[in-house]
């Protein structure tokens, strides 16, 4: 097996990921150090984030949503989108310190397309962490975008355990949080029983205080494709309904309506991504002071 070959087994065989098990990590391929003990390139979790923090203060953008509403497709999407293109918009790719966690979501959602179902992408005890360095090629600075990828088994847990919830410090300090809604399920049978986890979830991230200070709150409307023409009416009435809940307890900014995020060349999702970078309004340089808010993971401080 060549290094190419082994380190495709690395993204693709989560059990050949742990030095206990008897794998290596990729450093080992790479010659890179890992992580504070983690893969080298996987995703991160609260505890290491902070060690990827460098002269670009990131922007942090928290993806809310229940299990199979898109949010892992979502963030494959973007890093096809960046692979692809080498871009999003007039951002210019640069780096990022969590690669194999975006290709081991990428990977998963290639075998999606193949197969024409759905497959488990992020388990609940995976880190979530993912991050991306672009700089405006308009203006020549530089932005770090970190989204937070948790599964959504994480979220139904959050909705009936406070304990739970508790142990997300970036929910509560990060300043952009993104719900991801699955449109057919909106509009189908299953709205019932997405309203009745977003009644336990919303009240107490608004007790632990996710919504506290200025924050920026959006809601994507994802496959929004799928909607049938007779159930385009109850969809208007049940978003509207979701967008009151949501509004109960944090200002909207942006509300958004995506198409299947597999379509190839689509338009809407790449501006959304481009709206995501524009987010990223950082100082060109980390002052003292700034460093200490961006350490909220252990000094649970609000995250810039």
């Amino acid at each position: 097996m060549g290094e190419t070959d082994k380190i495709k087994e690395l993204i693709t065989n989560p059990a050949a990921n742990t030095e206990q098990g008897g794998g290596k990590k990729i450093s080992d391929f790479t010659g890179k150090p890992s992580q504070s003990g983690t893969l080298y390139g996987d995703a991160l979790n609260d505890t290491n984030i902070n060690d990827i923090i460098e002269d670009t203060p990131p922007h942090v953008v928290v993806l809310i949503g229940f299990p199979k509403y898109g949010k892992s497709t979502f963030v494959a999407s973007f890093y096809h989108a960046v692979m692809t293109t080498g871009a999003i918009g007039k951002y210019k790719f640069i780096d990022s310190d969590t690669l194999l966690g975006f290709e081991r979501r990428a990977h998963i959602r290639r075998e999606e397309l193949k197969v024409g179902m759905r497959l488990d992408r992020t388990p609940i005890y995976a880190d979530f962490f993912l991050s991306l360095l672009f700089e405006n090629t308009h203006t020549g600075q530089k932005v770090k975008l970190i989204l937070s990828d948790r599964s959504g088994e994480a979220y139904l847990e959050y909705g009936k355990q406070a304990a739970k919830l508790d142990e997300d410090l970036s929910l509560r300090h990060a300043g952009h949080l993104l719900f991801f809604l699955d449109a057919s399920a909106v509009a189908g049978g299953d709205f019932l029983e997405m309203q009745s986890n977003l009644n336990m979830l919303l009240p107490r991230m608004n007790k632990y205080g996710a919504f506290n200070e200025r924050k920026r709150v959006d809601v994507v409307f994802n496959k929004k494709d799928l909607v049938k023409d007779e159930q385009k009416t109850d969809y208007e009435t049940n978003k509207t309904e979701i967008l009151k809940m949501v509004g109960k307890v944090a200002a909207v900014n942006k509300d958004q309506e995506l198409e299947s995020l597999h379509i190839p060349t689509n338009d809407e999702c790449n501006k959304f991504f481009e709206y995501l970078l524009d987010c990223c309004e950082q100082p060109t340089a980390i002052t003292a002071d700034v460093k200490e808010k961006l350490d909220w993971a252990g000094k649970k401080t609000k995250m810039i």
